[in-house]
């Protein structure tokens, strides 16, 4: 699965994107996998749009140094979000969405329209 991430680097203070590989053989291990990309125990999964799935970390405002951005979704909602941002696709079936992987096409659409701003890093974890 390919994953599309959005992080803040704290050494040469710039945003930086990357897409990831992410192999595993069943959703257990996707998630952990995905926790490790994230460095959480734990991932929160907002919405940007019908197609495309923004996940993080938890507890990302209880972390010293993390960067906290405000993403403005499709449907104009503003979210604040803080640490690294892992974008992949909703795979929709009748129990549940899982996540898939991020295509070349979404991840060009999300360079020209993603409404993204750093805000800031959190000095002391909230």
């Amino acid at each position: 699965m390919k994953a599309y991430a959005i992080n803040f680097n704290l050494d040469t203070f710039t945003i930086e994107a990357d897409i990831y590989q992410i192999k595993y053989s069943n959703f257990d291990e996707q998630y952990e996998k995905l926790l490790e990309l994230l460095n959480a125990e734990g991932l929160d999964v907002v919405d940007f749009n019908n197609d495309i799935a923004m996940l993080v970390d938890d507890r990302g405002f209880e972390k010293q140094n993390n960067p906290v951005f405000e993403v403005i979704t499709e449907d104009n909602i503003v979210c604040q979000l803080a640490g690294k941002i892992i974008f992949v696709r909703n795979i929709y079936n009748k129990e549940s969405t899982d996540f898939g992987s991020i295509t070349s096409e979404d991840v060009i659409y999300l360079k020209n329209n993603l409404r993204i701003v750093l805000k800031g890093l959190l000095e002391k974890p909230l």
